[in-house]
């Protein structure tokens, strides 16, 4: 009798047989694929997202810095107007040089953003960057006056400069 119990004890159990258990590794073998293809699939679209987000806070970054540095351009004007009308005999003074000291750092601080002024006055009249006020007699096509600034923010035109185009007398 106790023979009998030792051997039943010892043998296989009857549930697990190595068909079987081929057969669930190769189950189990698929599950792990799928997830670990699952896994990487979720970190591709996380990598993607990441990246997406990045480049959105990038433009809504220049979007702000542009409006900006759009918004401040008449305050340059103004203070180019202002020096302008400044009399000979006082622009020595220390409060004039402040002015110019002022106006300089606002140059500075805008050109730093990229901001650039177009040229104009004896240069040739370009449609892209120049908006025709109206025309006197001079040379054809030649940029005679300068009636307000223009301005190029990182090489795209934001505000064409307005001027006096020459032109031939008939």
């Amino acid at each position: 009798m106790n023979d009998k119990k030792n051997t039943k004890e010892e043998s296989p159990s009857p549930s697990v047989s190595p068909p079987q258990a081929g057969g669930e590794l190769e189950v189990l073998q698929k599950q792990c694929q799928e997830y670990l293809e699952g896994w990487q699939r979720a970190k591709a679209d996380y990598a993607n997202l990441k990246k997406e987000s990045e480049e959105k806070q990038k433009e809504i970054a220049s979007f702000v810095k542009t409006s900006l540095v759009i918004e401040l351009i008449p305050v340059l004007d103004n203070f180019e107007k202002a020096i302008a009308h400044v009399p000979e005999d006082q622009k020595n003074q220390n409060w004039v040089t402040g002015i110019f000291h002022i106006k300089k750092q606002l140059e500075d601080l805008i050109a730093g953003s990229g901001l650039e002024k177009i040229k104009t006055v004896g240069e040739k009249f370009d449609p892209e960057v120049h908006e025709a006020f109206s025309s006197e007699e001079g040379e054809e096509g030649i940029i005679l006056k300068e009636i307000s600034s223009g301005y190029k923010l990182n090489g795209k035109t934001v505000v064409p400069a307005k001027v006096v185009v020459g032109k031939l007398e008939n």
